[in-house]
């Protein structure tokens, strides 16, 4: 039993990039994705105040991130990857400026749960991290481009969010989506990094999806303050 369970270790560890990270993060992104907050949110149980909380959270956690991006995007890995048309922080600041009004700056302050993971992105940072800004590039950018256009729909069915609050999850900018999320990963695939990169990037990728999840549990359980 030992025997074949590293002898299926071994065989993930030869896929490709895309592969591992799809196939190794699928507990964690489900887990991230169905969360009570976010399951609620979509099926129309809470409120636009909610989905206006969840937008004040990502304004801080991109900000990091994208700072965290750039400072890499020379690397190997982000280089890969980087397009600052994804960039999401302008969107973000348009939307809050609608939805909460121009003084939302005032009026946003981040949960602990989005307080730690903007400390870990701050590190990557500081650290020049290529391996686990590419991971959280990954995790933030793709679900954009993938689950994230779910949720626009869903805002605006739900809670009459139109166009003018949901920029963040407009792309139009790239062109269509699922060949650029084709392209995004077969520039995964054929990244050269060693093996031991590979799995750092995999489990870095495993803790962003963690820290989206803790965010959305913050959320749950004060959707009253994160929004004054």
């Amino acid at each position: 039993m030992v025997e074949n369970a590293i002898k299926e270790g071994d065989k993930l560890a030869a896929q490709p990039l895309a592969e591992r990270l799809k196939v190794e993060t699928s507990g964690v992104h489900s887990e991230a994705e169905n969360s009570d907050f976010m399951s609620r949110l979509l099926a129309g149980e809470l409120d636009a105040q909610a989905a206006i909380d969840l937008t004040g959270q990502l304004y801080f956690v991109y900000e990091a991130l994208e700072q965290a991006v750039r400072s890499t995007a020379e690397s190997e890995q982000v280089s890969a990857v980087y397009d600052a048309q994804l960039e999401r922080l302008e969107a973000l600041a348009a939307d809050l400026e609608h939805l909460v009004g121009a003084d939302w700056r005032e009026k946003i302050s981040p949960v602990e749960a989005t307080k730690n993971y903007v400390a870990e992105l701050r590190e990557i940072e500081s650290n020049g991290n290529a391996n686990a800004a590419l991971a959280h590039h990954y995790v933030r950018y793709l679900g954009d481009l993938s689950g994230g256009q779910v949720i626009a729909s869903m805002l605006a069915k739900h809670y009459g969010i139109g166009a003018e609050g949901t920029r963040f999850y407009d792309f139009s900018a790239i062109g269509k989506i699922k060949p650029y999320r084709d392209s995004y990963r077969r520039s995964l695939s054929e990244l050269g990094i060693s093996d031991a990169d590979k799995d750092a990037v995999v489990e870095e990728a495993k803790k962003a999806f963690r820290l989206n999840r803790a965010i959305f549990h913050d959320l749950d359980g004060g959707l009253d303050d994160a929004v004054a």
